[in-house]
């Protein structure tokens, strides 16, 4: 399938104009009847599916769950991604490179309004414990009248490695996961990054608590501008230097308040297309404000779901977003209860004959040192009142 419309389409040193043409334009309205058509071209599946439905609003939201059925017309180089979002149910992405590389641009969208030098020089904090060395092989991204240099830290890794990285390379701009970024400056304290040189803070990868914000800016002495979006449909509000509001990319995902969270259906994938996926997070979608010279329609962003930190037996906060356990091989879903006096129980759901649970079990037990860890089979065992939540944490430190 192949939505018209979509920037995607277009020659790929044209997106960074026209992803800014158009968030300074009136917002579009798009062809939900052509879309309905344009889905059920693709597949049996989406067939199925829209058997006898003529309006949008009567499409039945596509689930996690459900991803694993939708087809994926494979062409060229694929690219593969794993996320447990805040469910701990698995789901497997694959976009096509054109894909990959237009949901890049996307996310790149926000730094065509903010004010950065010819060449950037980014630190981005990801999942995991490795952390490159200042002269790591270079491969410059292109983007508009700028290329940006990248280097990357883990966010379970000895926050001192971190700090030397970065008074080496003096980034004009920090990306990356929140909880990594709040841990570094907690751990190496805002007196060691006085007169960093940083000039943008561009977090994102789960909600930025008031007090993450308040702590970032005070660190860096710059601005804090939050990104929200998820795996399976990439970049979807990004924070607006103007207005401070978030701006939702409208013009290329569909996105609709729900009673079960917010549904999207980004028009820029044509490999594994998702209609009206259910995210889950509560948010409210209102017209951008008269003074801002962005005309994306803006989103905000009541309720997500979020993770609690876990805590070691030293009392250090561990976050989750470190663990990787998508890449395991058999996992099919997982929660982490660690209750009031510390001790971890995961519970798991694993194909038959594999070694997930012992591999996530030793893995949590490396990551939590001085912790008890307990591994028990079924995420239907662990029952809790309130909101679902993958980790949960009955332990609570200042």
């Amino acid at each position: 399938m192949r939505v018209a419309g979509s920037i995607r389409y277009a020659a790929p040193d044209a997106w960074h104009a026209l992803l800014r043409a158009r968030a300074l334009a009136a917002p579009r309205e798009h062809d939900r009847e052509a879309l309905l058509q344009a889905f059920a071209a693709h597949s049996g599946f989406y067939r199925s599916r829209l058997a006898g439905i003529r309006q949008w609003e009567a499409v039945p939201p596509l689930t996690k769950p459900d991803v694993a059925a939708v087809p994926v017309n494979r062409s060229g180089i694929m690219y593969d991604t794993r996320s447990s979002g805040t469910s701990g149910r698995q789901v497997l992405i694959q976009n096509s490179q054109p894909e990959c590389r237009f949901r890049q641009a996307l996310a790149y969208r926000p730094l065509l309004f903010s004010e950065l030098d010819a060449e950037v020089r980014q630190l981005i904090f990801v999942d995991g414990t490795a952390v490159d060395t200042v002269a790591k092989a270079q491969f410059p991204f292109p983007y508009g009248d700028r290329r940006y240099l990248t280097w990357r830290a883990g966010i379970g890794a000895d926050p001192a490695a971190i700090l030397r990285l970065l008074r080496a390379v003096r980034p004009q701009l920090i990306r990356g996961l929140s909880s990594g970024i709040v841990r570094f400056v907690d751990a190496v304290g805002a007196a060691a990054l006085q007169d960093a040189g940083i000039r943008l803070v561009s977090p994102s990868g789960e909600t930025l608590l008031a007090a993450w914000r308040a702590r970032l800016e005070a660190a860096f002495a710059a601005p804090v501008l939050d990104r929200y979006g998820a795996t399976e449909t990439g970049a979807i509000g990004w924070q607006c230097p103007y207005c401070r509001q978030y701006h939702a990319n409208t013009d290329e995902m569909i996105l609709e308040e729900s009673a079960d969270g917010v549904l999207a259906t980004p028009l820029f994938v044509e490999t594994q297309p998702l209609l009206r996926y259910c995210l889950g997070d509560a948010v409210t979608l209102h017209a951008a404000g008269a003074d801002c010279p962005v005309r994306l329609p803006t989103i905000k962003v009541v309720a997500a779901r979020r993770d609690d930190w876990l805590v070691d037996g030293d009392g250090a906060k561990v976050s989750p977003l470190g663990f990787q356990f998508e890449r395991i091989a058999g996992l099919q879903a997982w929660r982490i209860y660690q209750d009031s006096a510390g001790r971890v129980t995961v519970y798991v759901d694993a194909e038959p004959g594999s070694a997930a649970a012992t591999e996530v079990r030793d893995q949590l037990a490396r990551q939590l040192p001085g912790r008890e860890v307990e591994c028990v089979r079924g995420v239907s065992r662990l029952t809790l009142p309130g909101k679902y939540k993958r980790v949960v944490s009955a332990l609570r430190v200042d």
